[in-house]
């Protein structure tokens, strides 16, 4: 098991001969892995689906093998998924998300964060758009 960590969380269509013999050795070790192993990358694959449908029958075969593993935290992240099934999978339908807005919330809070307060409104403004965007609109204060 030693250094096996690697060969788990990366894909299985990224490993190498050697290293998919080796992860096939260790698999076959620990049945309990092999399972876990196996729903990862079954996700993966739900997640790198192309069509709405074939994402909701991929998303519910999941969900069922997930509910019926030994481990609770699989279990707990199949009845989440359940809850949000039909959010999820209108994703295939518009496959559009609010990362970028989130990471800019996250850059700005981080900026106050290290800024511990800014006294000037003017100067947090021009911080938040150097980092946000590379330049600055108006004049920049030293």
């Amino acid at each position: 098991m030693k250094k096996a960590r690697y060969l788990l969380l990366k894909g299985c269509e990224k490993l190498r001969k050697d290293q998919r013999l080796r992860l096939d050795d260790i698999l076959e070790e620990y049945p309990a892995l092999s399972i876990a192993y196996y729903l990862k990358e079954l996700f993966r694959d739900f997640y790198r689906t192309d069509g709405y449908h074939e994402a909701k029958e991929r998303l519910e075969e999941w969900i069922k093998l997930a509910k019926q593993s030994p481990f609770a935290s699989f279990q707990k992240a199949a009845n989440t998924l359940e809850r949000w099934k039909e959010p999820i999978l209108s994703y295939f339908l518009c496959p559009y998300t609010n990362a970028r807005i989130e990471g800019t919330n996250h850059k700005i809070k981080n900026i106050k964060r290290r800024a511990y307060g800014y006294r000037n409104l003017e100067r947090f403004r021009l911080r938040v758009f150097l980092e946000c965007t590379g330049n600055t609109t108006g004049s920049q204060a030293a």
